[in-house]
């Protein structure tokens, strides 16, 4: 049944109660019988000081935010933790058609590849926005939040009168370290102000019957756990006597014990950011993808039971066949999940910049579908005498862990609560 019509919405463009520039930013969604639609918008995220500076290729401006919560007063409603690195897979999971026309106009990211005529390499040809020196000029992305908090896509509304002090907060960094713009040392004087727009009714009437429609909801929220698989063990020689050696590490998460988790992604990153680079270039897409690393082997542990069979997801188009059976398409290319190969390079704007992207998109994502009492990763790479500065077949490695984990928001006389399930 519908209660109202595009004429009963009104959109609000909000600017932050608090701003606290390259820090946080802060919006006020309190009013008296509203209700807010869950198709809320950030947009301006970027920054500021730099003509012409290239942001991110894989997540754009969105690399300087590093956590986004809603609340309801002192209750966390909902979280995206660590989000630049996740932003980083879900700008990359969609075909290379949406990529180019859907999502790299919004982030302001340079995936979705065409082939040059000139160099017969896959390359990005949009016209990609970059900072500028003022911040009035300069160029921000577009945040749909539906797609880092996933609550807000099981709700049909949110009432102000039950969630009588709801604010939105966002945080970020902005240090040239964060690998922002393609080269760490352009000037980053400041960020754009952020805006949030948000659709809502201010009818007490049509509200009033919307709220009597309001039940139990529940969601996938996505939550953050890390490992550090440690540096092999001759790495200071650079891993001379660790050639062709596996290293098998067995992990124990704790994070999502005793929560009922659906799927995993698994992202891995080198922990030194300099190493991503090339003098100050960043190399590819940086730090935000996922690194390869040689012969990979992975198997899941649940409450004593293996996922896969055998030895696990073994070979790099196994692996990448687990994320696109159920995580869907994916922006790929030949390489852009494996540690190296012999020939057919077909993407960059030159041989090596296109080397410079291989490997950076390496994910190893998985179906769980049940309460975790006890979860184990026991993990395998094999070891390649490396002298370069990025080696991550040898170096250590900070393990990601993003699960979907079932939560409910159960309403009541007295207000309500948000409960793992």
């Amino acid at each position: 049944m519908s209660f109202y019509s595009s004429a009963d919405v009104s959109t609000k463009y909000i600017d932050p109660k608090s701003f606290v520039d390259g820090a946080r930013a802060v919006f006020d969604l309190k009013g008296h019988h509203l209700a807010i639609l869950p198709n809320m918008r950030l947009f301006d995220n970027g920054v500021f000081g730099q003509a012409g500076g290239v942001y991110n290729e894989l997540v754009g401006p969105d690399a300087i935010i590093t956590d986004i919560v809603l609340y309801d007063g002192r209750t966390e409603l909902t979280r995206a933790s660590n989000y630049a690195l996740f932003r980083g897979f879900v700008c990359q999971n969609q075909d290379n058609v949406k990529s180019m026309s859907l999502r790299s106009p919004k982030t302001l990211n340079r995936l979705g590849y065409e082939v040059s005529s000139r160099t017969g390499l896959g390359q990005y040809m949009g016209a990609g926005r970059t900072s500028a020196t003022t911040r009035a000029t300069s160029e921000g992305s577009y945040i749909d939040l539906r797609e880092v908090l996933p609550m807000l896509n099981s709700l049909s509304h949110i009432p102000s009168d039950v969630f009588q002090n709801l604010r939105l907060e966002v945080s970020y960094n902005i240090e040239q370290a964060r690998q922002i713009l393609g080269d760490v040392t352009q000037t980053i004087t400041g960020m754009l102000v952020p805006q949030l727009s948000v659709d809502m009714l201010d009818d007490a009437v049509i509200v009033s019957k919307m709220n009597k429609t309001l039940g139990n909801i529940q969601w996938l929220e996505i939550e953050h756990d890390q490992v550090l698989f440690p540096a092999s063990a001759d790495f200071a020689n650079d891993g001379t006597a660790d050639q062709a050696l596996e290293q098998t590490v067995n992990f124990k998460l704790d994070g999502f014990k005793n929560k009922s988790v659906e799927r995993i992604i698994q992202i891995k990153e080198v922990p030194t950011p300099a190493s991503y680079l090339t003098g100050n270039a960043v190399n590819g897409f940086g730090r935000y993808g996922s690194s390869a690393v040689y012969k990979e082997k992975i198997q899941c542990r649940v409450n004593g039971s293996n996922i896969f069979p055998q030895q696990g997801m073994i070979g790099d188009m196994e692996r990448l066949s687990y994320v696109v059976d159920n995580f869907g398409d994916c922006f790929s290319y030949p390489g852009a999940s494996q540690l190296d190969l012999d020939s057919g390079l077909v993407v960059g704007t030159s041989v090596a910049d296109g080397r410079l992207r291989i490997g950076n998109l390496s994910y190893n994502g998985w179906y769980l579908g049940r309460k975790v009492l006890d979860l184990q990763i026991v993990h395998s790479r094999t070891g390649l005498n490396n002298t370069a500065t990025f080696r991550p077949e040898i170096s250590s490695l900070n393990v990601h862990y993003f699960a979907e984990i079932k939560k409910a928001l159960v309403l009541g006389k007295n207000g309500y609560n948000v409960v793992y399930l």
